[in-house]
């Protein structure tokens, strides 16, 4: 028997847990958008996801990397607590798949200075992290496997504006920063915490 559209709206007002986020609305044509970004870049980058859900435009993606939107939830096409369930379910998947969670830096295209791109309005640490946040496989032979993860944009610049060591990197791939470890990545996770404390 198929679901109703009563069915939908009351799965829709549950909270979103481990034990019940395969059953949401939202989960299969997740589930179906990262397997073939798995299969095609060996990682998952929650705007790629969006794009490939028809909540973002590739435009829109690149008007905002520019500086021309001020933050991404601007162009979102559904609401905040949409695009905050998806977030959620896509962490959770992730999770399942044995997906290694990574910190990406998300710099403005621009020459001279780079500022940090702003994900969401109110800039709240968790919800820029659950943006920023890539899921890459541990296959071999994958993007970033076996690599510890601090993502720099693709200039080596780490979040401080100093230039990052360059030790153990990923191959580049278009619109997402590279892998790092070693002192860099030690010496940005200093600074980020240091944020944090703030």
């Amino acid at each position: 028997m198929g679901k109703t559209l009563r069915d939908s709206e009351d799965a829709l007002l549950k909270k979103i847990t481990v034990a019940n986020y395969q059953q949401d609305p939202y989960y299969a044509p997740i589930m179906k958008a990262v397997e073939a970004l798995l299969r095609e870049k060996g990682f998952v980058a929650p705007l790629e996801l969006f794009i490939r859900l028809d909540l973002l435009s590739p435009e829109s993606v690149e008007n905002w990397r520019r500086g021309r939107i001020p933050y991404l939830e601007r162009v979102i096409r559904c609401n905040l607590g949409k695009a905050s369930r998806i977030l959620r379910i896509l962490r959770m998947h992730a999770h399942d798949l044995d997906l290694k969670p990574s910190l990406t830096v998300y710099k403005r295209w621009t020459k001279g200075s780079c500022p940090l791109l702003r994900f969401s309005k109110t800039g709240d640490h968790n919800i820029e992290a659950a943006y920023a946040r890539h899921f890459v496989s541990p296959r071999k032979g994958s993007v970033g496997a076996g690599v510890q993860d601090v993502l720099v944009d693709s200039t080596g610049t780490d979040m401080t504006g100093t230039s990052a060591r360059r030790e153990t990197r990923a191959p580049r791939s278009k619109g997402h920063g590279n892998v790092l470890n070693g002192p860099a990545r030690e010496k940005l996770m200093n600074n980020i915490g240091a944020l944090e404390d703030k």
